[in-house]
């Protein structure tokens, strides 16, 4: 694990469960067809555990699914995505054939109309792409150059330089704070190459300024209890899927429900023991793929 990734994951523990109780023992190694034996309602990652950039799918992918619909297990795609709209998520699953129903779909971004009940927010600055724009509609938010309070919502990495000077100019006030609707610290390529992305950018912020940051989305408690509220009434045990010890695993850790770590994608098997230490979470099981 790079040293901040553990950093900003490690604060994330601290924020979220400060009183989580320290992994003990290793995961058990099993193959995917022993926890559709064993488990009723799944919680499945998207990036680095479905698929990837480009519209890349990750080796039986689309098999696996069919599998859990075979088996009729209730599924869910829990996903760290705020950067396109859950109407845009499903197209893109439909495209990759990820047999997905819309209401199957629980992204970070769609968290900010619940966060905003809350902070009360009216306006402003906007970090990210066009289609994020959609969450601060749906959460009543104008998207302005001079918002009224110093306040950022940042949804997306891939910023100009002139954005984030701006940023940086208005979180420089008093009492400023960002709105990150994507914790994620790095995400995977199909390669293997771990790229930092919006959880990155967010403790740049940070770090310059001394602002406040407050999230939506994994590790964080809210997605997780939205995703298990739309379970209910059913009573089958749960199991989250994921490739990410900070956030896919330790989000499970302080939800309650047990977890499998998709081995080689953000994390690589010859650094899990180390990383687990590091974090002090641990998954139930790891994976080497579905």
């Amino acid at each position: 694990m790079l040293a901040p990734e553990s950093a900003i994951y490690k604060h994330y523990l601290e924020t979220a469960a400060p009183n989580l109780q320290k992994a003990k023992g290793d995961p058990y190694k099993v193959e995917f067809d022993v926890l559709l034996r064993h488990y009723g309602s799944f919680l499945l990652d998207g990036w680095g555990t479905l698929y990837s950039d480009n519209g890349f799918l990750y080796p039986k992918a689309q098999e696996s699914i069919a599998m859990l619909r075979n088996a009729n297990k209730n599924i869910r795609l829990i996903t760290n995505s705020a950067s396109r709209s859950v109407e845009q998520i499903h197209g893109d699953l439909q495209a990759l054939e990820l047999d997905f129903e819309k209401h199957e779909i629980i992204s970070s971004g769609s968290l900010l109309a619940v966060l905003n009940e809350s902070v009360g927010l009216k306006d402003a600055y906007y970090l990210g792409g066009p289609n994020g724009r959609q969450f601060l509609d749906e959460a009543k938010i104008e998207a302005v150059e001079n918002p009224s309070e110093p306040t950022v919502i940042l949804s997306g990495i891939h910023l100009a330089q002139a954005e984030i000077d701006r940023a940086i100019e208005i979180l420089s006030n008093k009492d400023s704070r960002v709105l990150v609707l994507n914790p994620d610290v790095y995400a995977p390529t199909p390669t293997g190459e771990k790229i930092p992305v919006t959880g990155y950018i967010a403790n740049m912020l940070k770090e310059k300024t001394g602002c406040q940051l407050l999230f939506c989305g994994k590790p964080f408690p809210l997605i997780f209890q939205i995703a298990l509220r739309s379970l209910i009434p059913s009573k089958e045990s749960v199991i989250m899927i994921g490739d990410t010890l900070g956030t896919d695993v330790a989000g499970a850790c302080i939800a309650g429900i047990d977890s499998a770590l998709m081995l080689g994608r953000n994390v690589k098997e010859s650094e899990l023991r180390d990383d687990i230490y590091e974090l002090g979470v641990s998954p139930n099981y790891v994976l080497n793929g579905f």
